[in-house]
């Protein structure tokens, strides 16, 4: 199953943060608590200082998605750049898996394009290496559609590949280049696939067993 990271508040937490935020609030209610001519002064004092110790650092974290809905045009415009930037450095890697996974070399180039679309739209996470499974996730979404409507919709007269990954069934293939190829182990390739350690264990041993040939 292909999964999110979960929205975290607390590392936009530090102890400095705490402790200035700690600080403004005393500081507003000293100006409260002795009201006079001068009491304006502590109390914007503590108010500045609680906006920039909370309010302006949460700024990219709220972009990043612990608000949903906020957004600021300049910060995403970044954002995509970034993530754009991530793919363009990931994409030989990506496209080795999809040309792998798929059959059809346009077919690979374009549900890939389709696979990082849809993960930098619903993408809201710091960028870490979770994101490169999320879009293998993806991929391998978009090549079962894709695999089923092909078996279902072939022309005629279309020869199969001769190669022996294209000789194994999808499921099996899907297994094998995400855990050979693509280097996720059983356990990641099981909650990729939505599949049991062992059945995925159990297809790997079987597209070990056909692609290894008479002994």
């Amino acid at each position: 199953m292909c999964e999110l990271p979960k929205r975290r508040f607390l590392p936009s937490v530090n102890p400095l943060r705490v402790v200035l935020a700690v600080l403004a609030v005393a500081v507003v209610a000293v100006g409260w608590l002795f009201p006079g001519l001068l009491s304006a002064i502590p109390i914007g004092a503590g108010l500045l200082t609680l906006v920039a110790a909370v309010l302006l650092p949460a700024v990219k974290e709220i972009e990043f998605g612990l608000s949903p809905g906020f957004k600021l045009s300049p910060a995403l415009k970044d954002r995509e750049a970034q993530l754009r930037s991530v793919f363009e450095l990931q994409r030989g890697d990506l496209e080795y898996c999809a040309h792998l996974l798929s059959n059809n070399p346009d077919s690979a180039r374009r549900l890939l394009e389709a696979a990082w679309s849809q993960a930098a739209a619903a993408w809201r996470g710091p960028v870490t290496p979770q994101l490169r499974v999320y879009v293998l996730c993806l991929l391998v979404r978009l090549i079962r559609k894709d695999e089923l409507w092909a078996v279902h919709h072939a022309g005629p007269g279309q020869a199969p590949d001769a190669g022996l990954l294209a000789g194994l069934p999808i499921e099996q293939r899907i297994v094998v280049v995400l855990h050979e190829f693509a280097n996720l182990t059983i356990v990641e390739v099981a909650g990729l696939t939505g599949r049991t350690t062992a059945e995925v264990t159990d297809e790997l041993v079987s597209a070990r067993a056909l692609t290894a040939g008479p002994s």
